[in-house]
């Protein structure tokens, strides 16, 4: 009994330290690459040409990490994804997804994608929901990265239907659109 007790100290003391460590991080912004705005600076991005979630998930956690190293991997969070094909990164790195938490972004189809100022060897795909949005079904739903503005970055629809998907070699802000032009730039950003 004693040896237990001891065990499910040990398991909690590791638990409470590695969570501490992603809160210490969840509540600081990812710092974005130089004149790019991050969550929580209050000069984030301008929501209003974002697509809205239907029904607003239920988000009890907004920040997702995953280590993916050289042979490649995937993080899924809440509908968004990361897939990091092999050869991307030459060493495990920290891949992470952050969903704003206030009432004005969270409406809104819109994260965060890290590592910053990270190159990678090869493109990187992100998703982003895109069932059950206000974008679903029209002609030209768009991924678009924040730089002080919209960049469009184009997008597909995944096969499945759920998602919008496309390649980038940097990770910023992202949201989803099907407006061109009204603020959004074309470029391949």
């Amino acid at each position: 009994m004693i040896h237990l007790i001891r065990k499910l100290g040990c398991t909690v003391a590791v638990a409470l330290l590695v969570l501490s460590a992603g809160c210490t991080d969840a509540a600081s912004p990812l710092s974005a690459r130089a004149g790019e705005p991050a969550f929580n600076t209050g000069g984030g991005p301008d929501v209003a040409a974002l697509a809205r979630f239907k029904t607003k998930p239920q988000i009890t956690i907004a920040w997702a990490k995953k280590w993916i190293g050289p042979e490649g991997g995937r993080l899924d969070f809440y509908g968004f994804a990361i897939e990091v094909p092999a050869g991307a990164v030459d060493k495990v790195t920290m891949f992470t997804i952050r969903l704003p938490v206030d009432p004005k972004g969270s409406d809104h189809v819109l994260a965060e994608f890290g590592p910053h100022a990270q190159p990678f060897n090869v493109p990187v795909s992100i998703e982003l929901p895109y069932r059950n949005t206000s974008i679903e079904g029209i002609a030209q739903p768009t991924i678009v990265w924040w730089n002080n503005g919209w960049f469009d970055m184009g997008a597909s629809v995944t096969a499945d239907g759920l998602r919008l998907r496309t390649s980038t070699d940097h990770f910023s802000t992202y949201g989803t659109t099907d407006q061109r032009g009204g603020g959004i730039h074309t470029s391949g950003g």
